[in-house]
């Protein structure tokens, strides 16, 4: 029971996991990596194990045998280098690791099912974060993350980086750091999601775009690769450094593709944004020249032609060029809108512009809002928004013209995720124009992206009770709802993480009981060190999923550190008999047998010191029965037989103690004294000999025994005739 707190935390930390193989499409090499990566983990070479694995994944990264038996090398080399070299920084990062492989690695529903392992993990981890003095801050994640990135520990970093995704401030650039990682670790469709969610969040950010669009192309997505590169080429203003990247990828591409229409034209657009414009003209020139895959990409191609003339302020042949393309194609929403463009560009043709405008919400209803921006601004190029805004405040009967356009002005801070402007607009439609349904969800949206769920459900409680059969409402409440219990359960989560295990108790019993909420509420007693109210949940836990042999195990590993280790042994039983492959549960019952079998060797030499003797031995079976291997329980049960004058019996289980335990000197001298009571000196003198052969001291037995091998010799000394 030698570091008990230590072994504990180890064994925790490990639930869930195993090196079991799968069924896994054959990638070169990988098998090799991963099988020597299981032979160095089961030897206990654990950094070689993480090596190999990682070598594994980069072959396979959707290999989820390869992925466990990182997360388990990470964790054993963790618990090792915490327990016995006391390197808590060391172990930390390498718990940094372990969480990352199991949480944000894989997608969140694969997360989910390793709860009990991040959790355990991110206690270790929080164990040796406060030994070294916390990580309390944003500000010491983001320093620290850098630190590991700049290392070389990509995944520790990407851990720490994950920490502070979700704070503006540092949003932007975890999300780039990891995403860059993720590729740099060949995990393409998570380096994907990253860049996505960087794009989102920047949507201007156009260097993001350029490496998010070549993760794509890496990963064979050619279509959305092209978007991203078009999304560029227009919004790039016409920065050098970006278009001389495009410019090299086009090439690449025209040059494996030399008679490709599309591709010429882009090359064509390429050189245009540079302000080239004779080499962009020769690129539309070529791509008209060759069949073009498609009539609309044909049609591309003039379009790319009249868009240089506007480039070059040359609006009447623009206008021409766009003119003869709509005697064709009369509804193409883009000619429209750049012919729209041209007019207003020119100073005698902006009512022009205005009809072409209109024409245009005609064609895309959709994009009313942003085209109701440009009417209104054509239409009343005096008024601005707060202008409208207060005209629709100080009317009692505002022109329902003006509510609209206050509506596409709060849908249009909506969209860009301006929702104070958004709610500002919003509520004062709704008082203007309570029948107006979609003001209500637009709303209670707005709010529930700045987390004031609260606000959210008010509003649309109040829609539902004025529009009760309009189901997109009652969707969304439900939604909402839905969003409110996972924001509770992830701020419990990096309540729990943070160490304010009180918050996260707080948090967690604030949503429907479900199993990993139960586990959260256990997880954060146990960092109070409040053991009595962390087996309560354990048990609420198991009794919801009563064939869960991490729990049983968990539940037992509590009672382990309250010394009640009987019932310790009974969970630790359990969560075997659940899982017969559970080492921790395995491990703790053996544990458990010898404490308790010591505490009857305890209880039984109480009743021999009374001379009890039949009450002592009862003690000591049943100690033999918790562990037969205890040589104390031998060594006592001997010195009861002694005490009875049962030297044979005593013989025997004084053998039984040696064969356990070989280090035990004065038992060879009483099984030496056992024999001569015996009569059988021959077999005394042998046990003589081994007790002086391992006792030391010069005392009284040691002296008897040397003066008394002489005797016993000279007794079997063959006499002379």
């Amino acid at each position: 029971m030698k570091n008990r707190k230590s072994l504990i935390i180890s064994l925790f930390i490990l639930a869930c996991l195993g090196l079991n193989n799968v069924n896994n499409i054959a990638y070169a090499g990988f098998q090799e990596h991963y099988t020597l990566a299981q032979q160095h983990f089961f030897n206990a070479r654990y950094s070689s194990a993480i090596d190999e694995f990682k070598k594994a994944l980069m072959i396979n990264f959707l290999d989820n045998a390869a992925r466990i038996g990182l997360v388990n090398s990470y964790i054993a080399r963790g618990s090792h280098t915490a327990n016995y070299d006391h390197n808590y920084r060391a172990a930390a990062d390498d718990f940094r690791s372990a969480i990352f492989y199991l949480k944000y690695y894989v997608d969140k529903e694969v997360a989910m099912n390793s709860f009990s392992s991040i959790s355990s993990t991110a206690n270790s981890l929080h164990y040796c974060e406060k030994q070294c003095g916390g990580v309390g801050s944003a500000e010491a994640h983001y320093k620290l993350a850098e630190e590991l990135n700049a290392s070389g520990n990509f995944s520790a970093s990407m851990y720490e980086y994950e920490q502070i995704v979700n704070i503006d401030k540092y949003r932007k650039t975890s999300l780039l750091r990891i995403a860059s990682m993720m590729k740099s670790i060949n995990n393409l469709i998570k380096s994907s999601e990253y860049y996505k969610m960087a794009i989102e969040f920047d949507p201007t950010d156009i260097s993001a775009r350029m490496r998010y669009a070549s993760v794509l192309e890496k990963m064979g997505n050619t279509a959305d690769a092209s978007i991203q590169y078009n999304y560029v080429l227009a919004h790039c203003d016409n920065a050098e450094e970006i278009l001389f990247d495009l410019e090299r990828i086009y090439e690449k591409k025209l040059h494996n593709s030399p008679n490709n229409a599309e591709l010429l034209a882009d090359m064509g657009a390429i050189k245009q944004r540079q302000c080239k414009y004779e080499e962009a003209y020769n690129y539309y020139r070529q791509a008209m020249s060759k069949p073009a895959r498609d009539e609309k990409t044909a049609m591309n191609i003039q379009i790319n032609l009249a868009t240089l003339l506007q480039a070059q302020g040359f609006y009447d042949k623009a206008i021409e060029a766009y003119k003869n393309i709509l005697t064709l194609h009369p509804d193409n929403y883009d000619v429209n809108y750049y012919l729209a463009q041209c007019y207003e560009e020119k100073q005698d043709t902006k009512k022009l512009a205005l009809a072409q405008y209109k024409k245009l919400k005609e064609i895309k209803p959709e994009c009313a809002n942003e085209l109701n921006d440009k009417i209104n601004e054509l239409s009343r190029s005096s008024m601005n928004e707060e202008d409208i805004y207060n005209y629709v405040r100080m009317y009692n009967n505002p022109d329902k013209s003006y509510i609209d356009e206050l509506y596409n002005n709060a849908w249009t801070a909506h969209n860009k995720k301006e929702y104070d402007t958004a709610i500002r607009y919003y509520s004062l439609v709704k008082q203007v124009d309570p029948e107006r349904e979609n003001v209500y969800e637009n709303l209670a949206l707005c709010y529930a992206y700045k987390k004031d769920y609260q606000k959210a459900q008010e509003l649309l409680a109040q829609a539902k009770e004025k529009f009760p059969d309009n189901q997109s409402i009652q969707k969304l409440s439900s939604d909402i709802k839905a969003d409110t219990d996972a924001e509770i359960v992830d701020n419990a989560y990096n309540a729990f993480n943070t160490g304010d295990y009180q918050k996260a108790i707080e948090l967690y019993s604030s949503v429907p009981e479900t199993v990993d909420t139960l586990l959260g509420i256990a997880g954060a007693y146990q960092g109070l060190k409040q053991d009595e109210n962390a087996l309560i949940y354990y048990k609420k836990a198991f009794e919801k999923s009563p064939q869960n042999s991490d729990i049983a195990y968990s539940i037992g590993a509590i009672y382990a550190n309250t010394q009640n280790y009987k019932e310790a042994r009974n969970y630790f039983d359990k969560a075997l008999k659940l899982n017969s492959d559970n080492k921790l549960a395995k491990e703790g019952l053996e544990d458990m047998n010898e404490v308790l079998s010591q505490n009857e060797v305890v209880e039984a030499v109480k009743f021999i010191e009374q001379k009890n003797y039949e009450e002592a031995l009862t003690f000591l079976n049943n100690a033999i029965s918790y562990n037969p291997k205890n040589p104390d329980a031998y060594y006592y049960k001997g010195s009861v037989y002694d005490a009875q004058s049962k030297s044979e019996l005593a013989i025997e289980n004084y053998k039984k103690s040696l064969e356990f335990n070989k280090d035990q000197d004065v038992t060879y001298y009483l099984i030496a004294i056992d024999y001569e009571n015996l009569k059988n000196i021959k077999e005394a003198l042998g046990y003589y000999k081994k007790f002086l052969a391992v006792y030391k001291t010069d005392d009284e037995y040691s002296q008897y025994v040397k003066a008394r091998i002489p005797e016993i010799e000279e007794s079997l000394a063959p006499k002379e005739q």
